[in-house]
C-alpha cells in the first residue's frame, strides 16, 4: 500500500496540535494541577516539556519519517536492521581484549533493545485502544453538556437559580447513567470512524484544519471572559505562582504522564504523524513548534478553567472537576447559555481531533499489518474500543462500587495508563532511538537545518534521549510505586 503525505506542512502542525491537545489539556490538565501544587506543578511540568518531552517528540517523529510506517511495521523494520547490524559489528570480536568486552556489553544492551522492539509497538498500539475507549466516554459528557445548553433557553426559566439547579441534576443525571454515558459515546465514536475511514488527505487534513481555526476562536473569546472575572487574580496567584512544598511523592509521575499524554507520546500517534511526514519536512524544527504550540495551549487554558473551577463547587475533584464547576458557573451568568453553548462546542471539537487522530493510529498500524481496507479497519477498531468502553462508561453507575483509595474506575484507568503504562512505553520508544535508529540518520535530520547550531541542538538532543529523559521516567515510575505503599 502506498505511503500518503501530508499536502501541507501547515496541515501537518494543525493535526498535531490537534492530538496533542485536546482533552488533554482543557479537561485532565486543570484537575491534575489542582492536585498538585498548583503553579509549582505548572512549572514542572514545562521544565519537563523542555529536557523530556522535546526530545521524545522528535524521536517518535523520526521513527515513523526513518521507516515510512506506523509503530508495528516500524518496529519489525529496525528489528531487521538492528539484527543484521548486530551481526555484522560482532563477527570480529577478540576474547579477552578490552574492546571486545565492551562489544559484548554493546552486544547485550543490543539484543535486549530488540527484543523490546515488538513488546514497545504492541503496546503503544492498545494504549491507543484503551485510551480511546474512556475518551470517547468523556467525549460524550461534552456532547451531553453541549445539548444541554443548548436546550435551555428553550426551556424560559426565569432566574439564574433555576438555570444553576437545572445544570446541576443535569450532571447527577449523566453520573447515574451508565446507558446514557455509553449512548453518547456511541454517537462521538460513530462520528470519529467516519472521517477515520476516508483517506488521510480527505479525512485528517482536512477535518482538523476545519476544527482548529475555529477552536483557537473561540478559546480566545473564552480566555477573555474567563479573566474578567473577580476570580482571575486568585486564579492567577494560584495557577502561575509557584510553592514548591506543594508538591508531593507523585507529582513527577503525574508530571511526566501529562506530558506525555498532551504531546501523544508513548501510544504512537506520533510515529504515524511522522511517517506522513513529506522527505522535505525536517523532524527536529517540527518537534519543538508542535511542543512550543502544545505547551502555550495548555497555559492558556488553565488561565481559563481556573477562574472558572475557583469561582464554582470548592468540593469538586478528579475527572469530574471541570464538568461539575464549569457549567453551573456558566448557568449563572447573564446570557450564559451563549457562553456555554461556545465552551462545549471549542471543548467538543478539541475532543474530536485528538479522538481522530487517536484511532487514525490504530487503523493505520492495521492496514499495514493486515489485508484490511480502510474502512474495514475502522470498523474492526471501532467495535473493540466500543467494547472496552463500557467499563468507564459505567463506572459511575453499576460499577460505582469498585473504587480504589477513593478513585473509581475511570479515573484508576486513566491513572494506571497515562501516569504508567505510556510512560513506559515513551521510555521504550526513547531507548529505542537513541540507540538503534542509525547515527547518521538522527545527525542528518539536525544538521539539514542549515543552521550553525545543528551539530550542537544533535549533541543536546543525543545527550538528553540517552541520559536524562530515561532516568525521569525510571524514577516517576518507582517514586509512585512507592507512593502506592504510603
Amino acid at each position: 500500500m502506498a505511503r500518503r503525505a501530508w499536502k501541507t506542512r501547515f496541515g501537518f502542525y494543525l493535526a498535531a496540535i490537534g492530538s496533542a491537545f485536546g482533552l488533554g489539556s482543557l479537561w485532565r490538565f486543570p484537575y491534575i494541577v489542582a492536585e498538585n501544587g498548583g503553579g509549582a506543578f505548572v512549572c514542572l511540568y514545562l521544565v519537563l516539556v523542555v529536557i523530556m518531552g522535546v526530545p521524545l517528540l522528535i524521536g517518535e517523529l523520526m521513527i515513523g519519517k526513518f521507516t515510512r510506517r506506523g509503530v508495528l511495521g516500524a518496529q519489525r523494520q529496525l528489528v531487521a536492521q538492528a539484527q543484521s547490524s548486530q551481526s555484522m559489528s560482532f563477527v570480529a570480536n577478540e576474547p579477552g581484549s578490552r574492546g571486545a568486552s565492551l562489544k559484548n556489553l554493546r552486544s547485550r544492551r543490543a539484543k535486549l533493545l530488540i527484543g523490546m522492539m515488538p513488546v514497545a509497538g504492541v503496546l503503544a498500539t492498545l494504549c491507543c485502544i484503551f485510551i480511546l475507549a474512556y475518551y470517547i466516554v468523556i467525549s460524550g459528557w461534552v456532547l451531553f453538556f453541549l445539548g444541554r445548553f443548548l436546550y435551555l433557553p428553550l426551556m424560559a426559566l426565569p432566574s439564574a437559580a433555576e438555570q444553576t439547579e437545572f445544570i446541576s441534576q443535569s450532571f447527577t443525571q449523566l453520573h447515574d447513567s451508565g446507558w446514557m454515558q455509553m449512548g453518547l459515546a456511541v454517537v462521538h465514536l460513530a462520528v470519529v470512524v467516519i472521517v477515520v475511514a476516508k483517506e488521510v488527505e480527505e479525512g485528517i487534513e482536512r477535518w482538523i484544519g476545519f476544527i482548529m481555526p475555529i477552536f483557537v476562536g473561540i478559546l480566545l473569546v473564552l480566555v477573555f471572559k474567563s479573566l474578567s472575572m473577580s476570580s482571575s487574580i486568585e486564579a492567577l496567584r494560584y495557577f502561575m505562582y509557584p510553592d514548591f512544598s506543594k508538591l508531593n511523592i507523585n507529582s513527577l509521575g503525574y508530571a511526566v504522564g501529562q506530558i506525555c499524554f498532551t504531546l501523544s507520546i508513548g501510544f504512537a500517534t506520533m510515529v504515524t504523524f511522522g511517517s506522513y511526514l513529506q522527505d522535505e519536512s525536517l523532524v527536529p524544527p517540527t518537534g519543538f513548534r508542535v511542543a512550543f504550540l502544545d505547551s502555550l495551549t495548555a497555559v492558556i487554558a488553565g488561565l481559563m478553567i481556573f477562574p472558572l473551577v475557583i469561582s464554582g463547587a470548592a468540593s469538586a475533584h478528579g475527572p469530574e472537576l471541570l464538568f461539575q464547576t464549569v457549567p453551573e458557573f456558566l448557568a449563572k451568568l447573564e446570557g450564559g447559555f451563549i457562553y456555554g453553548i461556545f465552551f462545549f462546542i471549542c471543548l467538543y471539537l478539541a475532543a474530536l481531533g485528538a479522538s481522530i487522530s487517536l484511532l487514525e493510529t490504530a487503523v493505520s498500524n492495521l492496514c499495514e499489518n493486515s489485508q484490511l481496507t480502510r474502512g474495514r479497519a475502522s470498523l474492526y477498531a471501532g467495535a473493540a474500543i466500543l467494547l472496552t468502553a463500557l467499563i468507564p462508561a459505567f463506572s459511575s453507575s453499576t460499577l460505582r462500587a469498585f473504587t480504589w483509595h477513593n478513585r473509581g474506575l475511570l479515573e484508576i484507568i486513566d491513572l494506571v495508563l497515562i501516569n504508567g503504562v505510556v510512560p513506559f512505553v515513551a521510555l521504550m520508544l526513547g531507548l529505542i532511538v537513541a540507540f538503534e535508529v542509525n547515527d547518521k540518520v538522527k545527525r542528518d535530520e539536525f544538521v539539514a537545518m542549515q543552521s550553525p547550531s545543528g551539530e550542537v541542538l544533535y549533541s543536546h538532543w543525543n545527550f538528553l534521549i540517552k541520559w536524562v529523559v530515561p532516568p525521569i521516567i525510571v524514577l516517576a515510575l518507582v517514586l509512585q510505586l512507592i507512593g502506592l505503599f504510603r
